[in-house]
């Protein structure tokens, strides 16, 4: 196709599911937006959709806009709401097309009821309407991808980095592959190389470690083979017990099959060579809090990945608050904590005033316990915050309504809704400064590193039980296809030779 002004359908749905969660995910959560306004707030943002329409705009191109949605990592979505959100999808289709493309940004780990394939039944719905026509797909670095998904994209591209720091720039490479795709300039062909393998996301960051190798060998690999247009390397998000589960590598070449599976399949080699260095080290909340007091220097980020509310947990763990009242009651801390039940009891007390409430424990009964605490109401808030650092710059967070409670010089924010723990901006937002606490606890697994790690005097990474623990032999797997690693110990896995 010529340099003709095309007419591209964008649309945007992410969301990460985690099948242990006990907080389910509904509709509502996913701020659906169809139409003209599905782009809008995308504007201007360092997101995917904001790379699509730099890009797309740039080459004189008609954006279409489908839909858009987001939701915070949790429970898989209703069967019902998922067929909502499947029929608006197809009515968007029908009543903006005919179109010449179609570039979508998908998180590649939702699930839903009975679906455990979401992405690769949202890609078939496309084909159904538009056939044959050019169609990327932009996806997350932790993505499940399927047979289906790699059979049904033209092409797909995967985050670079992990903190997700290139959301942006992943978005303009899907983009402008397509616009090459429309001027007949290449021919992609997808292949990927499936691994029995799923890893904890600790040591999964590609500044340095195993992680940082897989992709460097990807790049080399790219660039010493020119028929190679992108290499995407998919870690996988470990707690979805779900049928195709796994690590993969997905190749996408210019017009040859055989040679996305050949860089597919090497750098596949090279993922599973290295499955034993993303073991991640952790250590008990009491010792990790006397770690933090003895070491020089401040802040000391105490990392709960179990109870990442990013990571599809509900945010409602005390173990560490605990740790530091009982251990460092005296040492300037900050913890957040989700308790729409403790926010009722700040609020009626107001600013100023005293407050005795039970916090934890609110969503998760098997993890967690409560605790009494009693302290002074610092602040109230709607919650509301724009984050402002590296990863989902100028996106709008609503925690819901949120309190400070300072128990001495222990500050905990509390709050209705979850949060994106990933930036400070849940503490900055409230009134505190993490730079001036001696312990700042982080409910994150890894991508709070790229905003925390710049200031943070050390980080320390923290075993707890929960929906999300980096421990993944202990969590209750029943559906991954075995034998899987590091549930099992595997030799050679099959096409790899």
């Amino acid at each position: 196709m010529s340099d003709h002004k095309c007419r591209i359908a964008v649309g945007r749905l992410h969301h990460e599911a985690n099948t242990f969660s006990v907080v389910k995910v509904t509709l509502e959560d996913f701020r659906l937006v169809l139409g003209p306004g599905a782009v809008q707030r995308w504007e201007g943002t360092r997101t995917e959709p904001g790379g699509f329409l730099d890009v797309l705009s740039a080459a004189g191109h008609e954006i279409v806009p489908l839909l858009s949605g987001q939701a915070l990592p949790n429970a898989p979505l209703a069967a019902c709401e998922f067929d909502q959100i499947k029929a608006a999808f197809r009515d968007q289709l029908r009543q903006s097309g005919p179109f010449d493309a179609v570039l979508l940004s998908l998180h590649g780990a939702m699930c839903a009821d009975g679906t455990d394939d979401t992405e690769g039944a949202l890609l078939e719905l496309v084909r159904q309407e538009v056939g044959g026509l050019p169609l990327v797909v932009t996806l997350d670095l932790h993505a499940n991808i399927t047979a289906r998904m790699a059979a049904l994209a033209d092409a797909i591209v995967g985050y670079k980095t992990y903190p997700h720091v290139d959301m942006y720039e992943t978005g303009c490479a899907g983009a402008e592959m397509l616009v090459r795709i429309l001027r007949g300039e290449i021919h992609p062909v997808t292949a990927m190389q499936k691994l029995p393998l799923i890893v904890a996301p600790e040591n999964m960051q590609t500044t340095h470690g195993p992680m940082a190798a897989v992709f460097r060998a990807a790049e080399e690999y790219r660039a010493a083979h020119p028929e190679i247009l992108s290499v995407s390397v998919f870690g996988v998000q470990p707690w979805m017990d779900i049928e195709e589960m796994g690590g993969s590598v997905v190749a996408v070449a210019n017009g040859s099959r055989e040679a996305a599976a050949r860089c597919a399949r090497e750098i596949g080699r090279r993922f599973w060579d290295l499955r034993g260095e993303f073991e991640v080290e952790l250590v008990q909340p009491r010792e990790a809090v006397r770690m933090a007091v003895a070491h020089q220097g401040q802040p000391v980020i105490l990392g709960e990945s179990a109870d990442s509310p990013t990571a599809g947990s509900p945010g409602d763990s005390i173990d560490l608050l605990r740790a530091i009242l009982e251990y460092a009651p005296d040492v300037p801390s900050a913890i957040w904590v989700r308790d729409p039940a403790a926010v009722a009891q700040a609020w009626q007390s107001l600013p100023g005033g005293s407050v005795a409430t039970e916090i934890g424990g609110y969503y998760d009964k098997v993890n967690r316990q409560k605790m009494l605490i009693r302290g002074t109401v610092r602040s109230i808030s709607d919650g509301v915050h724009v984050l402002r650092g590296s990863q989902f710059t100028g996106i709008t967070v609503d925690m819901g309504r949120t309190a400070v409670i300072d128990i001495g010089p222990v500050s905990v924010v509390v709050s209705e809704k979850p949060c994106v723990m990933i930036d400070p901006g849940p503490y900055r937002s409230q009134g505190i400064e993490p730079k001036d606490k001696k312990i700042v606890v982080v409910k994150s697994a890894l991508g709070f590193r790229s905003e925390y790690g710049p200031f943070a005097s050390r980080i320390i990474m923290v075993d707890t039980p929960g929906a999300s623990s980096p421990n993944l032999r202990r969590m209750p797997y029943r559906r991954v296809p075995r034998p899987i690693y590091p549930l099992d110990t595997i030799e050679e896995p099959e096409g790899l030779a």
